[in-house]
């Protein structure tokens, strides 16, 4: 995995509490983009903390645009938004989104990178993170009110991002559509509840990417993955 200059890395710097609303732009592995509104928590001229309800993991690259303060900005002092590269460094589940914190990068992106890469890249003398096996399949049901043709179907998807309230499978034939309501169990274990389709992309593979918002609370946190940076372990 690519590493980033060693100048990249400002998280020492002591940061300030900071309610202001970000904008974030990210790219999940299958090569999906995805955008949301977000809020800062705290800030400094390294980086910043924001919720973010989207997936997102440790080295992956972020764009972020952001009314930051002049005395927070290295460039555009005088712009009503600062717009950065940020890299992740760590991702705290909360109960509906996750605690980011990320450091800038400047205007571009990681040198060789495209404008918003997919792939992952770390500081220098660390290796990948370490990350907790999160739960690999659910069982999606379209049930017979939601179904064309008044019949319900059901398939078994792969899990490619799990948080608090979100996740993205692949799914193959399940005819599903934006607002569509699913019935969601844990393959092989106890979690069950309802979500809502709230995207579908198609992946480089040609299947469907179908991101969901469960509506009965939080996924168990025992099948989050944790990324662990390595000044963690």
């Amino acid at each position: 995995m690519p590493q980033i200059e060693a100048g990249a890395e400002r998280r020492r710097q002591r940061r300030v509490p900071l309610k202001i609303p970000v904008r974030v732009l990210g790219r999940d592995p299958n090569g999906a983009g995805w955008e949301e509104m977000s809020t800062c928590e705290d800030a400094s001229i390294g980086g910043v903390a924001m919720l973010v309800t989207h997936p997102v993991r440790t080295g992956q690259v972020l764009h972020l645009s952001v009314p930051l303060p002049s005395r927070f900005r290295q460039y555009d002092v005088n712009d009503s938004s600062y717009r950065t590269y940020a890299l992740v460094r760590h991702a705290r589940p909360l109960a509906s989104a996750a605690r980011v914190g990320v450091v800038f990068l400047g205007r571009h992106p990681p040198r060789g990178a495209d404008s918003l890469p997919s792939e992952l890249f770390f500081m220098p003398g660390e290796h990948a993170v370490r990350q907790a096996r999160p739960a690999s399949t659910l069982r999606l049901r379209l049930e017979a009110d939601q179904a064309p043709g008044g019949v319900a179907q059901e398939e078994d998807a792969p899990v490619e991002h799990l948080g608090p309230k979100v996740a993205t499978v692949r799914t193959a034939r399940l005819p599903v559509a934006r607002g569509s309501l699913l019935s969601v169990e844990e393959k092989d274990g106890d979690f069950r509840g309802r979500a809502e389709v709230s995207s579908i992309a198609i992946g480089a593979d040609g299947h469907p990417r179908v991101s969901l918002r469960f509506l009965d609370g939080q996924v168990p946190e025992r099948l989050l993955p944790r990324a662990v940076a390595p000044h963690e372990s």
